[in-house]
């Protein structure tokens, strides 16, 4: 009996061992079953709306409609003529400074320096008139020899050759001094405001609003004499106009930039509200910091806002592109192979390749060009792609580029 029942135990224990790991594998796979049951796959659908493209940057307000009063004087405010507020024309007399012995001094230099220019520019005009009438006179005795002249021997062609020559010499004389005319005035139109700056009457600059008055009567104006010339600002006028923001656009996206193309502006100080712009200017020169290119574009904003400053940040979105009722899907379904775009769409338990032509991107969605049709259901989650079909061999034009981009719109 002991024989019998010790050969009993080893049986179950025998037993045990071999079916315990069979049961761990059985168990495992249903497991792994299940699991592999519940698991989704994560999918979208074609759509149809409004994609856009954009550059996005930052930059500040380089002018708000603020213009400066400023001047050079040395001297004590002896009278304020405005107030804050007060509308102003050109011209209109905004400050009056009693100068001291320095600022005497500059104001008798700067008046000397422009009685120099004024008597410069009448010389230049008068040279001008002399050689105006030596030109027609030439001209004249050219279009003479022209019809006189049967240039028949060697000696009519060389008096015909000499009439033209002498022509052409006074002309050239004549648009030189024309020239030296025009520089003549842009150095008096310099001497002139150098006057002004030092002026003991300060004056508006242009027609305006005065704002942000800082000297009041007995101020002390104070401006540098080991300078060229350096300006104090007494006041602000804000003009009629919007603001400008002045953007910093890298190398990678300034060639998309164009003249005209719209911008939304937003300001970190004025958070709940969005304002729109144009692009009006662009810098091709540019300047390079840390081995990167920047080229600096102008914006206008469309409408005049108060709040808006000088010297504000601003971030902005310059449309590039914006089309309208597309075809558009996730960035993330859209995969590459060589210059192929391709998505996977389900097929029955599995999944094929549908090749599709893109356009434009933004920084979720890419618009769909050729391949798919609205409301097609595409795979969103990267997978193999050995064995899977394709459906169409189209080719791609991904025009997206290196830009940052905007979200769509229905």
């Amino acid at each position: 009996m002991k024989i019998k029942s010790l050969l009993l135990k080893y049986k179950w224990i025998v037993l045990a061992i071999v079916l315990i790991p069979t049961i761990i594998i059985v168990g495992q796979k249903i497991l792994g079953s299940k699991e592999a049951g519940t698991q989704q796959q994560l999918t979208s659908t074609v759509k149809r709306g409004t994609i856009t493209s954009y550059v996005s940057t930052t930059g500040t307000i380089q002018a708000a409609n603020y213009l400066a009063i400023t001047t050079s004087v040395n001297g004590i405010v002896k009278k304020v003529y405005v107030t804050e507020g007060e509308k102003v024309v050109k011209g209109q007399k905004i400050m009056e400074v009693t100068l001291d012995s320095e600022g005497e001094r500059s104001l008798a230099d700067a008046y000397s320096s422009y009685l120099r220019a004024k008597n410069s520019l009448e010389s230049a005009k008068n040279s001008l008139y002399g050689l105006e009438t030596a030109m027609l006179q030439k001209e004249e005795a050219f279009e003479d020899e022209k019809e006189t002249n049967s240039y028949q021997d060697h000696d009519e062609r060389l008096s015909y050759k000499y009439a033209e020559n002498e022509y052409l010499q006074a002309k050239n004389a004549y648009e030189i001094q024309k020239s030296s005319i025009k520089q003549a005035e842009i150095a008096l139109e310099s001497a002139y405001s150098e006057y002004q700056a030092y002026s003991s009457t300060i004056t508006a600059p242009a027609n305006g609003v005065i704002a942000n008055i800082v000297a009041t009567e007995g101020t002390k104006i104070e401006n540098s004499v080991t300078s060229d010339r350096s300006v104090e600002t007494v006041a602000s006028i804000k003009q009629e106009g919007t603001p400008t923001a002045s953007l910093n656009v890298t190398e990678v996206d300034i060639n998309n930039i164009k003249v005209g193309q719209k911008a939304k502006l937003t300001l970190s100080s004025i958070s709940d509200q969005t304002f729109e712009g144009t692009v009006t200017g662009i810098d091709k020169i540019g300047t390079q910091s840390s081995g990167v290119s920047n080229y600096p574009v102008i914006v206008k904003f469309d409408s005049d806002n108060d709040k808006v400053l000088p010297n504000m940040s601003v971030t902005a979105d310059i449309i590039i592109e914006s089309h309208d009722n597309t075809l558009y899907v996730p960035t993330s379904a859209i995969n590459t192979a060589g210059d192929t775009k391709y998505v996977l769409v389900p097929e029955g338990a599995g999944q094929k390749k549908a090749t599709v032509k893109v356009g434009i991107s933004d920084d979720s969605n890419t618009e769909i060009l050729e391949g798919l049709n609205e409301n097609d259901v595409v795979i969103l989650s990267t997978l193999p792609t050995e064995g899977f079909t394709s459906s169409s061999k189209n080719s791609s034009n991904d025009r997206g580029g290196g830009m940052m981009m905007g979200g769509p719109g229905m």
